[in-house]
């Protein structure tokens, strides 16, 4: 009897403490999120930390940590959007790693955008071929597609508005690529084969656009338009000669609510001239269609089309959680222009979001491929 009673008062007492440690968790927790709006409200800037872990296909399971910084170029401009700067890096089962930094801010009430990409890459990858045809018919294995690939990558963008939601802009895109320890197939590959093993491309173009978006980052209404052209040649220091255009169209509706939201991107680019492997236009990665391998689809143009389902869930009291979640469908295909762009693969997913500041979330998607799926850990949304 006394062991009993013992036992129900160790319980009691601990499910006391499990309690009340729960509930300072809480406290604490409302404490800190009551702190960040009042500090994003008053324009001031705010990080919010994160780790997660991925899969892919192609790089296996992967550890991945980064962080969201945002801030107002000036706090007293009520104008400008908030600017983000998302930051992530990974490391892999396989042995890939990776940083990658996506700057978008806004300046001069949104007279000027200056946006920033850094992504270094060191991983193994696969060449198939490029084209359907040769891809189709190749087999992947380590003796046959595998080769090692180190890609830093910058891309610079100044974004003028020249009148409401209309901006133009330059930008210049260096890339330093070495790639090596190629399967004998892919050494041997008569496209692969007339490009060098180490390369610097720089690019210089400009780029038109017609801007409606609420929210840059996450959209709920709203119409983006790009048109970009890039140029890359001897004269500032490329080693190869081509040049690439882009267009990219985005359509965003909010359906019966705020947070429910269908967005619909059609996207295609296409290269000309010299163009290594690396550079080649594919429909892959964890912005486009997610689910396909890196790479494994290649050639001068591509092009995909998706259309998603984005729905924020709703407090008892009516007001937005900061959970949601997004199903999306597509397809993708290639071709060595537009006009061949005829065979197409389909792409589908589903993924949870949590919103780390207003309208900023994380972003963990499971997309599926034709065959090949992969699980992506991403900050702010694919578009």
């Amino acid at each position: 009897m006394k062991l009993t009673s013992f036992i129900l008062l160790f319980l009691l007492l601990l499910s006391f403490d499990n309690s009340n440690a729960q509930g300072k968790l809480k406290d604490a927790w409302n404490e800190r999120n009551a702190r960040k709006e009042a500090v994003i409200q008053a324009g001031e800037p705010w990080l919010s930390p994160m780790f997660a872990p991925a899969y892919t296909a192609d790089a296996g399971l992967l550890i991945s940590g980064g962080m969201l910084y945002s801030f107002r170029a000036n706090k007293n401009d009520s104008i400008s959007q908030r600017s983000s700067l998302p930051a992530t890096i990974f490391y892999s089962t396989k042995g890939n790693f990776g940083i990658q930094a996506h700057l978008k801010s806004f300046w001069m009430e949104d007279k000027f955008r200056f946006d920033v990409s850094l992504i270094i890459r060191d991983k193994d990858n696969n060449y198939y071929g490029k084209g359907f045809d040769q891809i189709e018919s190749t087999h992947q294995s380590d003796t046959t597609t595998l080769y090692h690939e180190t890609n830093s990558f910058a891309d610079f963008d100044f974004i003028y508005k020249i009148k409401p939601s209309v901006f133009i802009g330059v930008s210049l895109r260096p890339a330093y690529v070495v790639t090596k320890s190629f399967a004998q197939p892919v050494e041997n590959d008569p496209y692969r084969s007339q490009f060098a093993d180490t390369y610097f491309l720089n690019g210089i173009g400009g780029q038109f656009a017609y801007d409606t978006r609420d929210i840059v980052v996450n959209a709920w209404r709203g119409v983006y338009l790009n048109f970009a052209a890039m140029f890359y040649d001897n004269i500032w220091g490329s080693k190869y000669d081509y040049q690439e255009y882009i267009l990219d169209t985005r359509y965003y509706k909010t359906l019966t609510r705020p947070g429910n939201v269908l967005a619909f991107r059609f996207f295609t680019r296409s290269t000309y001239g010299e163009v290594p492997i690396t550079e080649l236009s594919d429909f892959s990665g964890g912005k486009n269609l997610r689910g396909y391998l890196m790479g494994h689809y290649r050639d001068n143009t591509t092009a995909f089309m998706l259309g998603e389902w984005r729905y924020t869930f709703q407090k008892a009291n009516g007001r937005l959680s900061k959970s949601g979640m997004v199903m999306w469908l597509g397809a993708g295909s290639i071709a060595p222009d537009v006009i061949g762009l005829s065979k197409w693969v389909p792409n589908g997913g589903f993924g949870y979001r949590l919103e780390l500041q207003p309208r900023m979330n994380v972003c963990v998607d499971f997309g599926v491929g034709r065959d090949s799926k992969g699980v992506y850990f991403n900050f702010v949304e694919a578009f």
